[in-house]
């Protein structure tokens, strides 16, 4: 497990707003500041994901999207927490979906935007790690990985409009009984993707 000494001092509370997925340059574990998006890729290994690995982004209400990606914008005061333009965003909001899944995580709520939630507190910072190639974002005592059921999903159909469909996001646990990701599902890490830079994805 990582130290917690390498954890990045950029931690910050941010504000959500929509638009496509950027393209973008060389980003860095600094770079966890300003306005950006955040990118979902399909990776369990924080050494070797890349921005190659994007299979989507996060949107207003917190579920994973293929394009409607949130901007986000850091705001480094207490509580540290996220929001969108919807609302709070928290893995706390017992009117998400649980993930039912899996062992350890079968009580556990997916991530959402919503206005009746109430920031997390301390409890649930969002921050980067130092020592990587790029600024992965974690939450809580070092949990950098996430599930999801399946990749999200466009219909490309020309004769009719594109429809998207949109997955929930849960924390990651293991234990004994599951050592690795819930089966079936996807491993996956949230890529902060500031807007000073770009970060060159498979959809973009």
């Amino acid at each position: 497990m990582l130290s917690t000494t390498v954890l990045s001092a950029a931690v910050g509370a941010v504000l959500i707003g929509t638009s496509h997925a950027l393209p973008a340059q060389q980003i860095t574990a600094r770079d966890f500041s300003g306005q950006g998006q955040i990118h979902v890729l399909n990776s369990s290994s924080l050494a070797y994901a890349t921005p190659l690995d994007r299979i989507g982004c996060l949107d207003e209400h917190g579920v994973v999207t293929v394009r409607d990606c949130a901007t986000f914008t850091t705001m480094d005061k207490y509580p540290h927490t996220i929001s969108s333009r919807v609302g709070a965003c928290t893995f706390r909001d017992t009117n998400a979906p649980t993930n039912s899944d899996s062992v350890y995580g079968k009580d556990s709520h997916a991530w959402t935007c919503q206005p009746y939630n109430e920031p997390s507190g301390t409890q649930e910072i969002y921050y980067t790690v130092n020592g990587f190639k790029y600024p992965f974002l974690c939450n809580g005592n070092l949990n950098c990985y996430y599930d999801i059921k399946t990749a999200p999903s466009l219909d490309d159909d020309k004769s009719v409009a594109p429809r998207q469909t949109k997955v929930p996001v849960w924390q990651f646990y293991w234990g004994s009984d599951q050592m690795g990701i819930t089966p079936g599902h996807l491993q996956v890490l949230w890529l902060w993707v500031p807007y000073s830079s770009t970060v060159i994805g498979p959809s973009d």
